[in-house]
């Protein structure tokens, strides 16, 4: 099942990233001071992206985990959900260029999503396990009913 999940992502991720252009390009692209918001504020997302993927290789995601706490993975997440459309602002509100037309970049924004979604399913595995019970960070505590050797039910 979560082969199909990762195989409708892609898809699902162009249609959105095509939206989301054709709104920058029809309303924020005439905004000038917002446009230039956005781009900064997409590259601070993809530089943090950045610092995260050097992480990921560097550390890997527990060690990362360990050494940011709780935080890491609420960043990995603001990421995961940040990161197609920081693309996006980037290629399209820079007014020029091939990739800056609303397909190209709807093209770009879904293969790194599609990026995207294989980092999130490596550092969930490694974070939480297959099922989320086997992990180092998992919340699922297995706990034995009985004590060992006896019928009688622990406290």
């Amino acid at each position: 099942m979560e082969l199909l999940g990762i195989v409708l992502s892609v898809p699902v991720a162009f249609v959105a990233c095509a939206l989301y252009c054709l709104f920058l390009t029809s309303v924020v692209l005439k905004l000038d001071r917002t446009s230039r918001w956005l781009r900064l504020i997409s590259g601070i997302v993809l530089a943090l992206f950045a610092v995260e993927l050097i992480l990921l290789v560097t550390l890997g995601p527990v060690r990362s985990r360990g050494l940011l706490g709780p935080s890491f993975y609420v960043g990995h997440l603001a990421l995961f959900f940040l990161g197609p459309p920081a693309l996006a602002n980037l290629l399209v509100l820079r007014r020029r260029g091939f990739a800056s037309k609303w397909y190209v970049t709807s093209a770009f924004c879904a293969v790194f999503a599609f990026f995207l979604v294989l980092v999130q399913y490596s550092v969930s595995e490694a974070l939480f396990g297959i099922d989320g019970e086997n992990g180092p960070y998992s919340q699922i505590v297995t706990r034995p009913s009985t004590s060992p050797g006896s019928s009688k039910p622990l406290p």
